[in-house]
């Protein structure tokens, strides 16, 4: 279903509607919220809560049964959301349940977050995406490489420091830097920006959706909890990337459709859109499945 081409390459191949349609997640009449799957998120701590409450909100739209917060700050504030869980980080992580885990978003650059990052890894757990200071972190603390079933989602400026190069390096030719990025860190890489790429291994795909309307601070913490939600609810990393890449591209594409100027979306906007985007989606797969019977 997946549309991909080897290294080297000039053009990577396009994630497509139909391939989006493919993976998303079925809904059955025997769903629960325990099989929609449980996303841990270690985001949103000091200035930066709501970074963590908007990959929280994000990874509920997109499907996650339970979504459990942990940061420290939040405790301290008026809380009312009350879909999210809050759990303090003091609490024994060993006793959290979850089915994948997302560290980074507005947590810090410090110890505490690099040591988050080297207990995921020593206890082996598979699900786990890294965004914004969990990609600083593992560069200053060296924490290259990453298990293979790991997600990481920088922007240029992110891949730059942990690749040690220059954010116009990533510019000039984002493939190659995508290339380099995948024989160092190991792992699934989602590269942000204009024309986004997700590579694995030696494969890379290209995100046809998505517009500068998604320039705007909490967008990549939107990306990343919805990443999240779908790798929650079984999906391979790869696949959970790229579906997440273009439902979050399609959020912003389905923006200006509505004839709303690119300037003014909001991350919060691309959350309330994420409903009627994977309505969509799964119409369209719906639709491709009756054209197969009546072939």
């Amino acid at each position: 279903m997946l549309v991909s081409m080897d290294f080297p390459s000039k053009i990577a191949h396009f994630f497509t509607l139909k391939a989006a349609a493919h993976f998303l997640p079925k809904v059955s009449l025997l769903d629960n919220k325990a099989k929609r799957g449980r996303s841990l998120l270690f985001a949103g701590s000091g200035e930066y809560f709501g970074a963590g409450v908007l990959a929280a909100k994000a990874a509920l739209r997109a499907g996650s049964g339970y979504v459990i917060l942990v940061n420290e700050s939040s405790l301290e504030k008026s809380w009312n959301h009350p879909d999210i869980i809050l759990r303090p980080l003091r609490n024994d992580q060993k006793k959290f349940i979850f089915s994948s885990v997302l560290v980074g978003p507005g947590y810090g650059v410090n110890e505490q977050t690099a040591e988050i990052i080297r207990q995921l890894k020593k206890q082996n757990i598979k699900r786990v995406i890294l965004d914004a200071d969990a990609l600083t972190v593992c560069a200053q603390w060296n924490l290259f490489p990453l298990p293979s079933s790991w997600i990481m989602t920088p922007h240029e400026g992110e891949l730059a420091r942990c690749l040690d190069i220059s954010s116009s390096e990533v510019q000039a030719n984002r493939e190659k830097a995508l290339q380099k990025a995948l024989e160092k860190f190991k792992c699934t890489v989602l590269l942000k920006g204009h024309g986004t790429l997700v590579g694995h291994k030696n494969k890379i795909y290209k995100i046809p959706t998505g517009n500068p309307a998604l320039a705007k601070s909490g967008t990549g913490d939107v990306l990343a909890g919805i990443i999240t939600a779908f790798r929650a609810q079984g999906l391979g990393a790869t696949s959970a990337a790229l579906l997440g890449a273009y439902v979050h591209g399609a959020a912003a594409n389905l923006w200006i459709a509505k004839e709303r100027d690119p300037l003014s979306l909001t991350a919060s906007d691309v959350i309330e859109l994420l409903p009627e985007v994977l309505y969509r989606i799964r119409v369209s797969a719906t639709a491709n499945a009756q054209s197969s019977r009546d072939v």
